[in-house]
């Protein structure tokens, strides 16, 4: 179970979300045709299958409720505030209106108030900044998933607690998914009868998504089983999966692509040290999207060659995510007295 490749789907996860994402800002319709195979969607659900498994690990072997929560808030919280803080700041810069406006608006502490609490949709941009964006004023849209993953983190003891009273733990892990699959498709019908995105906003909250996260909670109480099967069980996974994404729907997919990530977590050995010199997939993930938003704002793609442009925004791009390791997340998680990243 300690050897497995799940530094190296991080990155390509938090990799595929930086590419999709770089196509959607940059508004290039060179790239365009591209943006289907890079899904920011399919990479998300696949952290959440993985944040069940190396979550309940972490639980069930960390001594004591407090030293699990301060390893969370270890691994979480240095490089978020770090990012949150930074731009409201730097920002201003960009800003149209002046300093002192700027920093006595109202939406500055209220951007401020909700991102600094995981509640980014309430407050997503900034006074001034990114008006005449593309995509939106949006600062940083890929934090949204990080509530979710927090919910995963208080919701995780409560959980594994009715886990260990139960005798059928399969049972409580299917009454779940199957709840978490029924709102999800309630309130996407919902959307797509009444044209309203609201209903596909909340689609896409907290329990829409405990379907992936029970997958890996599951896969770890019984990893055993699926070490035994892996090969026979991938096969299911990846015709169900591709069957349901051909047909639209979102039923059986959580478990399939659970099972196709795992599958990968836990063969070709060659892959389990590829994060050695760091693991850079947060980092990279939470700093992306800023760093695009304001290429995009200088108007680098239009002025540019695009292909070049693209290329060396990745570059920073990954270049923050080491310095983000090694500078902030790293040394904070030697606080812990652990540099493992459950």
């Amino acid at each position: 179970m300690k050897q497995n490749n799940f530094n190296f789907l991080r990155f390509y996860f938090a990799f595929v979300v930086v590419i999709g994402h770089l196509i959607e800002i940059s508004n290039v319709n060179a790239f365009l045709k591209f943006a289907p195979y890079f899904s920011t969607y399919i990479s998300v659900t696949g952290f959440f299958c993985i944040s069940g498994f190396l979550i309940s690990r972490s639980y069930l072997n960390t001594p004591n409720l407090k030293d699990y929560f301060k390893k969370r808030a270890a691994r979480l919280l240095p490089a978020y505030l770090f990012i949150i803080l930074t731009c409201a700041i730097f920002l201003s810069f960009l800003s149209r209106y002046s300093l002192s406006e700027y920093f006595t608006n109202p939406l500055l502490y209220k951007y401020l108030a909700a991102n600094l609490t995981f509640l980014n949709f309430i407050q997503p941009c900034l006074p001034g900044v990114f008006l005449n964006n593309a995509a939106s004023c949006a600062v940083n849209g890929a934090l949204w998933t990080l509530k979710i993953e927090v919910s995963f983190y208080l919701i995780i003891p409560i959980l594994l607690y009715f886990t260990k009273k139960i005798k059928l733990k399969q049972l409580l892990f299917i009454g779940i998914y199957l709840l978490s699959v029924m709102y999800r498709n309630l309130f996407e019908y919902l959307s797509n009868l009444h044209g309203v995105e609201y209903y596909s906003i909340i689609a896409r909250q907290l329990p829409g998504f405990m379907s992936y996260f029970v997958c890996g909670v599951a896969l770890y109480y019984y990893f055993e089983f699926f070490i035994r099967n892996k090969r026979k069980l991938v096969l299911f996974g990846l015709i169900t999966f591709i069957l349901e994404r051909i047909v639209g729907v979102e039923l059986l997919t959580p478990l399939a692509l659970s099972i196709i990530v795992f599958f990968i977590a836990f063969s070709f050995k060659r892959l389990n040290n590829f994060t050695k010199h760091g693991d850079i997939s947060y980092g990279i993930y939470i700093f992306h999207y800023p760093i695009m938003k304001i290429a995009s704002e200088f108007g680098f793609f239009e002025r540019y060659n695009p292909v070049i442009v693209s290329i060396a925004i990745v570059l920073v791009v990954v270049i923050v995510g080491y310095g983000s390791w090694h500078l902030i997340e790293k040394r904070f998680l030697k606080i812990t007295h652990s540099t493992r990243v459950d």
